[in-house]
């Protein structure tokens, strides 16, 4: 069945490969589309959760009125704009348009012209469309925070830059696999920015959502994951961190709760936490999981095992996702009233919410390579380390098509992530002794 190029579509769609954008983030990318289709007439741009709502629900009615009016059709600076998007990045969005069936006929050439189209068009559908209430969601200030990015994400583009993305042919659902470097892409890699990224979300990580950040709160999250680690639960801290990180800033997948947040209750789960994503009017439960080795293929193969040994993979009946989360951890951590909200908008319908629970997986591994890293420039050495990480997504993508299809995975959607480091096993460990301590 052909998709919808409704505006979250186009947005995932053009989200990795923007010219001129910073990071990756859904935000961003919204924020340069109005810029470049209004050619820098939109004032004032929105706030940023508005850009976010427009990133998951939809662009709204008001907005695409006010970028018809003044979008000039004749000299289309949207075209323009995509026209500066990369050769390689055109072709890879080509292909995307013909698999959803959105343009079976398209090529590399014509994509420009084509996006600026369907932009527009969405802007005309949207504009002429009645006046309709939206779904109702929780907007008083008590229900605000469940809904909204826990992740302090502010300084992502400063510690990563985005390789490349693709998706895994096997899945059938939506999904994306990325592969990241820390800058400057030199090694051996400098830690230093990912130690303060890491630093600023490990009160948001450990921590249940809507709790005031303080000196005191963080403290309790430093000391809470300091007896996480002790207990022999989790085989590799910082890798449950940066997926809990790049699930919100990445994909805007919403942290319900983790499984070091839960610790204190003497309660425990499967997967390292429950997220929850709304995509294009639907809503996913998404399991994280991670790991970290020095050896890319064994840390693809032991995430895999670890997520078989999930009870929703292990039960010889289906388990609705819905199922999969623990009420009594929702109350526990929400109270009565926000986790009635977040069970309500998790009650099974037809259009809703997705059946089959979801995977978020960051997979942290030792680079190598055998290209000469030392006998060049700077930017020689970027370029080589650039091409060595896009051979590992390739290998990624293959081996993580071979065992989904093993498992008959194919229907749920999976959100990858890959970050090389100098050596993933020990320089992680190190990292967090000296975030934490031990």
């Amino acid at each position: 069945m052909a998709k919808e190029a409704n505006f979250t579509y186009l947005i995932d769609l053009v989200n990795p490969y923007l010219p001129d954008a910073a990071d990756t983030s859904k935000e961003e990318t919204v924020s340069l589309i109005i810029e470049h289709a209004s050619d820098n007439q939109y004032s004032p741009m929105p706030a940023s959760s508005t850009l976010n709502t427009y990133a998951t629900d939809g662009i709204s009615r008001s907005a695409s009125k006010k970028l018809l009016n003044l979008i000039n059709k004749e000299t289309s600076s949207l075209e323009e704009y995509f026209n500066k998007i990369g050769a390689d990045q055109l072709t890879l969005i080509a292909k995307k348009l013909k698999k959803d069936g959105i343009s079976p006929d398209v090529y590399r050439g014509k994509v420009p012209a084509l996006l600026a189209n369907l932009f527009t068009e969405e802007f005309e559908k949207v504009a002429s469309r009645k006046n309709r209430r939206k779904q109702k969601i929780p907007t008083k200030s008590e229900d605000k925070d469940i809904f909204t990015k826990t992740v302090s994400d502010e300084t992502f583009s400063t510690v990563f830059r985005q390789v490349n993305a693709s998706e895994i042919d096997a899945v059938k659902n939506r999904n994306s696999i990325h592969a990241f470097v820390l800058k400057p892409e030199l090694l051996p890699f400098s830690y230093t920015n990912l130690k303060n990224l890491v630093t600023s979300n490990i009160t948001s990580y450990a921590i249940a959502r809507g709790v005031s950040k303080t000196d005191v709160v963080g403290l309790q999250a430093a000391n809470l994951l300091r007896k996480y680690a002790k207990s022999g639960i989790p085989n590799n801290l910082l890798g449950e961190l940066l997926a809990y990180i790049f699930l919100e800033h990445e994909d805007n997948a919403l942290k319900l709760y983790t499984r070091a947040e839960i610790l204190k209750f003497k309660r425990t789960i499967d997967s390292e936490g429950i997220y929850l994503k709304r995509d294009q009017g639907k809503n996913q439960l998404i399991l994280g999981a991670s790991q970290l080795n020095n050896n890319l293929e064994d840390a693809i193969n032991n995430v895999v095992k670890k997520i078989a040994t999930f009870d929703n993979n292990r039960s010889n009946e289906m388990v609705l996702a819905t199922d999969i989360v623990d009420r009594s951890i929702l109350r526990t951590q929400f109270g009565e009233d926000k986790s009635n909200t977040i069970i309500k908008l998790m009650a099974p319908t037809e259009t809703d919410f997705e059946d089959i629970a979801s995977y978020g997986i960051f997979i942290g591994y030792k680079f190598r390579t055998q290209l000469d890293l030392d006998d060049c420039t700077q930017e020689e050495a970027k370029q080589k380390c650039r091409q060595a990480i896009n051979c590992d997504l390739e290998q990624a993508i293959r081996q993580l098509n071979i065992v989904i299809q093993q498992h008959h995975w194919q229907k749920s959607s999976f959100y990858v992530y890959l970050l090389p480091f100098t050596n993933a096993e020990e320089d992680t460990h190190a990292i967090m002794k000296d975030l934490i301590g031990e």
